[in-house]
């Protein structure tokens, strides 16, 4: 299993990611990520020169890993087009339409090494304060105003949509694309929704024919907590 956990800033992905290695110990993070590709140069500062740079370093990252593996990455490609898309609207350094066009066929190879994004949304019943930590590192990037992570925050919602909705997208193979899961709410409660996914040895359940994916038992909680912290995206 491939995994991928995604969202905008400083919304506890890497304390997801901590405790889901903690749940599930047969899975690996790669020691190079998302973060040694960004440093300071991204967001408000970033250009088509470090954007391509972090698609391609990230292709090259998932194609290490085979189908048969265990591995859980911090953020990947849907991460890197939601900020491109960003850059792009608000014309920040010299990102343009072109280049998005550019990106896309790398892209969409690039989600083929995944089998399952986790992305963690912004929602106002659950929000996620900064820690120190946090705070000191999105300063170095500009990115600690909270309007722009909402901003992008809503690029992610988008192409989820686009992902469930749109049959001729331009981002996704509609053949070979991974799932798109929201987890929410507390660091526990995470990890029990990715609990509806995923077996004790780190298997997706219901892989192997013998059992549904997701049980209607399993929609109705999910259902009950979307309202509970005030996530409106339906197409979960």
């Amino acid at each position: 299993m491939r995994i991928c956990i995604s969202g905008t800033n400083s919304m506890g992905k890497s304390t997801l990611i901590n405790d889901f290695l903690k749940e599930w110990p047969m899975y690996e993070t790669p020691k190079f990520t998302y973060r040694d590709f960004v440093k300071e140069n991204h967001t408000k500062k970033t250009s088509k020169d470090t954007q391509w740079k972090i698609l391609d370093s990230m292709a090259e990252e998932l194609q290490k890993h085979d189908s048969e593996s265990y591995v859980v990455y911090d953020r990947g490609p849907l991460d890197n087009i939601a900020y491109t898309l960003w850059a792009s609207t608000k014309g920040i350094g010299d990102i343009d339409d072109e280049f998005v066009s550019k990106s896309l066929p790398l892209l969409r190879e690039a989600f083929k090494f995944l089998d399952i994004i986790f992305y963690v949304p912004m929602t106002k019943a659950a929000p996620v304060e900064y820690d120190k930590e946090a705070f000191e590192r999105d300063t170095k990037k500009g990115i600690t105003d909270n309007v722009v992570r909402e901003e992008i925050d809503n690029i992610f919602k988008a192409l989820k949509y686009d992902w469930s909705e749109n049959s001729e997208t331009k981002f996704f193979d509609p053949a070979d694309k991974p799932a798109i899961i929201e987890v929410f709410g507390k660091p526990l409660e995470r990890i029990q929704m990715i609990k509806w996914y995923l077996d004790v040895d780190g298997d997706l359940i219901g892989g192997d024919g013998s059992a549904p994916l997701v049980t209607e038992e399993d929609l109705r909680e999910q259902e009950m907590l979307k309202a509970q912290f005030g996530v409106q995206d339906s197409q979960s």
